[in-house]
């Protein structure tokens, strides 16, 4: 990725530039999904600054994520898991694996089909993803703190509208 996305002086700068050399273009346009870009990157720069306590990655924390969602027992199907997480299934087991091995969560036996045998948080799971989660949602407070309620009301709104429109032409 482009790292001048993530320094908004530095992309200012280099929309001068283009828009010297091409006026025609649609500098501000790009600049404005370039900056979207940027803000996303370093999102996720500080997520992944928060999982490494942990020893988590992102797909690990989202399948703890989820499997709290459903409240007690804490379980979810791998079928949930895979529309949410949003990976193929051999990367969800091999997801799965890495969580068992690190005593997250566990197998839950099926009676009807071995092949899509949920899973649950451990004791030590919902320990690990309560606490990343109140980290988490404390920082994302931190971030926001300058927004009031309405702006980031239209921000949301605004990032829905973009999201919206991006997704009709992603492929």
């Amino acid at each position: 990725m482009n790292k001048i996305n993530q320094v908004p002086a530095l992309l200012n700068r280099v929309a001068r530039q283009w828009h010297d050399i091409h006026p025609e273009l649609p500098v501000e346009d790009a600049a404005l999904v370039g900056l979207v870009i940027g803000v996303g990157a370093n999102a996720d720069t500080l997520g992944l600054q928060q999982l490494k306590p942990f020893n988590l990655c992102q797909t690990e924390h989202d399948v703890l994520a989820c499997a709290r969602r459903q409240g007690p027992p804490f379980q979810v199907k791998p079928s949930l898991l895979l529309e949410e997480v949003r990976i193929t299934s051999g990367a969800l087991t091999t997801c799965l694996n890495r969580l068992i091995d690190k005593a997250l969560i566990d197998r839950v036996p099926s009676e009807t089909d071995m092949r899509s045998r949920p899973i649950r948080l451990t004791g030590h799971g919902l320990a690990v993803i309560d606490e990343l989660t109140t980290i988490r949602f404390h920082r994302a407070a931190q971030v926001l703190n300058d927004f009031s309620a309405n702006e980031k009301a239209q921000l949301k709104h605004l990032l829905f509208k973009l999201q919206q429109g991006l997704s009709t032409r992603v492929q």
